[in-house]
């Protein structure tokens, strides 16, 4: 078939050059004789050329698919799937993990997790101690759920919430629950004991447990009254200025003594706020 292909076009060649030589004359048929052989050189060519391309080509494409197709085999793609559905998928496994340990496993899992609750409770308040509301459940707190405790020592709260999240890290919301007591007089023949100065080993932690709630609200109620500093004394109390006198806002817990102020400006800082030490206070800006 191919010979038969080739050999008509030697044929249409030759036929095609006898008619030139006939039709035109010496010089210019000669021309045309040569384009002639030029073309039928360039068809030729292209046709060998063009069916060897299209082998190549086939045979890299289906090189290219077994490579893709081994590829996928041994590295299996993993469809993404929705953060809600990878959460529920983390939780079971977290779950059938918790499943599998045995009782003295898990205890000690959850001594690790009470330490860590003590290390972050007492880095605000050096005396608190706490309790379980209720008997611990591995698996809900393993999967974020909030869980609550009771505390003492923690100047005015009595319950905290817990949670652990995504990553590790626990948060704790102090709240108060229950009605208290006016406190009593001290007896006559008792002398009150100084207050100590509040021990805090991380300020930043307190920060976050005490602090930054009492000064955003105070702050936001200051701002909208068009003032825009506040003084914190020693002993926690926030006050203003109004008319020359100083008026109480409200009072942080277990403020940290002066050694810990310069860290407390950083804090407040990063928080973009502003804080300077003057004198027995320390002074916060916000504009």
């Amino acid at each position: 078939m191919k010979k038969s292909i080739f050999t008509k076009s030697i044929h249409i060649l030759i036929v095609t050059l006898l008619l030139l030589a006939v039709f035109f004359q010496r010089e210019k048929s000669q021309v045309l004789m040569v384009l002639t052989c030029i073309l039928w050189l360039t068809v030729v060519l292209g046709s060998f050329l063009a069916k060897h391309i299209i082998k190549l080509v086939g045979y890299l494409a289906g090189s290219i698919k077994h490579l893709f197709k081994t590829l996928a085999e041994q590295f299996p793609i993993q469809e993404e799937l929705p953060e809600e559905l990878s959460v529920q998928r983390a939780i079971r496994s977290e779950s059938a993990a918790v499943t599998s340990l045995n009782d003295a496993e898990q205890q000690a899992m959850l001594q690790h997790i009470a330490l860590r609750i003590t290390d972050k409770i007492k880095s605000a308040y050096q005396n608190a101690v706490w309790e379980w509301k209720e008997a611990p459940d591995l698996s809900r707190i393993l999967s974020g759920k909030t869980f609550r405790i009771l505390v003492e020592n923690m100047e005015k709260y009595t319950h905290a919430d817990i949670t652990f999240d995504r990553f590790g890290r626990i948060h704790v919301e102090p709240m108060t629950i229950g009605n208290f007591a006016q406190a009593g007089t001290p007896a006559q023949d008792e002398e009150p004991e100084p207050a100590a100065e509040p021990h805090v080993v991380d300020v930043g932690v307190w920060y976050e447990l005490i602090g930054q709630k009492v000064l955003d609200t105070v702050i936001t109620e200051l701002n909208a009254n068009g003032h825009s500093k506040l003084c914190i004394k020693e002993n926690g109390d926030i006050v203003i200025n109004r008319q020359k006198k100083e008026m109480i806002q409200a009072t942080l817990d277990a403020f940290p003594g002066k050694i810990y102020w310069e860290e407390l400006i950083s804090i407040l800082t990063e928080n973009e706020l502003k804080g300077k030490i003057a004198g027995d206070h320390l002074q916060v800006s916000w504009i």
